[in-house]
């Protein structure tokens, strides 16, 4: 149930389209550039099907978790990765 709440909390993040911020910037100096491109990859993508899934007129519980499953799946992708 954490790990759920988590990932929903964070989804609700991706509502609005990521802007390149100093401090995000700092936070991913040092950190791998696959590690990097796809966080932003995630986030472009996650908004993207939040926007598309608010224009089809879906749900805001229905939004959120297509774009936390999503978010699971870019977890995944990037520990594997590091890994």
């Amino acid at each position: 149930p954490r790990l759920r709440r988590i990932l929903t909390e964070a989804a609700w993040q991706h509502r609005f389209p990521g802007t390149g911020s100093k401090i995000v910037a700092a936070r991913r100096t040092g950190q791998p550039a696959l590690v990097v491109a796809l966080a932003e990859k995630a986030s472009l993508r996650l908004h993207k099907k939040f926007r598309n899934l608010q224009l089809r007129g879906k749900t805001p519980q229905v939004m959120i978790t297509a774009v936390s499953r999503e978010l699971s799946g870019f977890l995944w992708a990037a520990m594997n990765l590091v890994a």
